[in-house]
């Protein structure tokens, strides 16, 4: 009896995601592509909506190509959109293509634009390609496409990254989410020293959105090799990353930042390092502590540089680590933050806690927003 063939290795999500991100980014994509949510575990839609951001790249920079890009959760959505589309060629392109996203409760809604899209894969005519985003759901239009082998189909599935090592290689650095990061790291021309990745899995997460938001913060600094004390440095902020961020602003003087920041606070909350979602009030406390342990912190270097020490000491003796990002950071600080613009701030703070704590403010976005409206308008009198 004929030994049983191995079984074929499932690429990891990040290795599936780079590949199908290639192929879409050149245009070779099959006549119909399926996103489908995994077969077990958890679904992870950032992936696919790398693989609809490249195949849209594609087609949008291709001028003969007619490309229809509709979102199938959006309140508008019509199917006759899609009917039409496939159901006649261009007027003014010789090329068609479309892209379908968040599908799940249109095939449910519409069970005819499974039949056509079944259809349009089979056909020699119609879109040169076409990407659909499934997503979760238990549709019967979902599970017909996911069954199907019609030629012409291709399917791509993706899970959640595992963020603990396997049981052979015990090594942080070996989970399917530290070499994620890692290989996103080398796409932007950052590198992590050993062990970097690992941590920055175990104070990040495993979810690809937040890993990949920590490197473009690593970017945005300036950080190029990225160790294990960078990582702290910057990731293990946890949840209070928008908190500094948004007290950074004010004691830089950018009124554009933090009222930017107010905003996605009061509309989405604050997403911490761990993936937990806080509300505007309840991030209030976190934000004003933050801001007052970095106005503390700021006072203490103004001070010692206006001493005449080197601004290298004096974050040094005000408990900070003066790495080149940290000390451009506080020089950006320093051309704002002069005695007086320090005690405004301070009064300011006092003055925010007050309207929330006693004076009964039920909106907490508001008083930062007031307190960033005070500071800004004092500073330029």
């Amino acid at each position: 009896m004929a030994a049983a063939a191995p079984k074929k290795k499932v690429p990891d999500p990040g290795t599936s995601c780079r590949a199908w991100c290639a192929r879409a980014s050149v245009g070779e994509l099959p006549k119909l592509l399926l996103i489908l949510p995994p077969t077990s575990g958890e679904e992870e839609a950032w992936f696919g909506e790398q693989i609809l951001a490249a195949a849209r790249t594609f087609g949008r920079g291709i001028a003969e190509l007619d490309l229809l890009d509709l979102d199938c959760a959006a309140p508008d959505f019509s199917p006759d959109l899609v009917d039409s589309f496939l159901a006649s060629p261009s007027l003014f392109a010789s090329r068609q293509a479309l892209i379908l996203g968040r599908a799940s409760k249109a095939l449910s809604k519409w069970p005819r634009l499974t039949a056509a899209l079944l259809d349009c894969a089979a056909s020699d005519s119609g879109p040169e390609w076409i990407v659909l985003q499934v997503g979760g759901g238990a549709s019967k239009g979902a599970k017909e496409l996911s069954s199907t082998r019609r030629k012409g189909v291709e399917k791509v599935r993706f899970r959640g990254l595992y963020a603990d090592p396997p049981p052979w290689r015990p090594d942080p650095d070996a989970s399917e989410a530290a070499i994620f990061v890692t290989a996103e790291a080398a796409a932007r021309s950052l590198r992590l020293q050993r062990g970097a990745a690992g941590l920055l899995v175990q104070l990040a997460g495993a979810r690809p959105n937040d890993l990949v938001q920590a490197l473009e913060h690593f970017g945005l600094l300036g950080i190029e090799s990225i160790g294990e004390d960078e990582v702290r440095q910057v990731a293990a902020r946890s949840a209070e990353g928008t908190a500094f961020d948004f007290t950074d602003a004010i004691l830089s003087g950018d009124s554009g930042t933090a009222l930017k920041l107010i905003r996605s606070l009061d509309a989405v909350g604050m997403r911490s390092w761990d993936g937990r979602r806080l509300a505007a009030r309840e991030a209030f406390g976190m934000i004003l502590s933050t801001l007052v342990r970095e106005r503390t912190k700021t006072a203490l270097v103004r001070a010692a540089v206006d001493g005449g020490s080197p601004i290298e000491e004096a974050l040094s003796a005000a408990g900070s680590r003066p790495s080149m990002p940290v000390v451009r950071r506080m020089e950006k600080r320093l051309a704002v933050c002069n005695e007086k613009f320090l005690a405004l701030v301070l009064e300011c703070l006092v003055e925010a806690e007050t309207n929330v704590k006693i004076s009964g403010w039920r909106n907490s976005s508001r008083a930062l927003e007031y307190l960033a409206f005070r500071v800004f308008r004092r500073k330029q009198t």
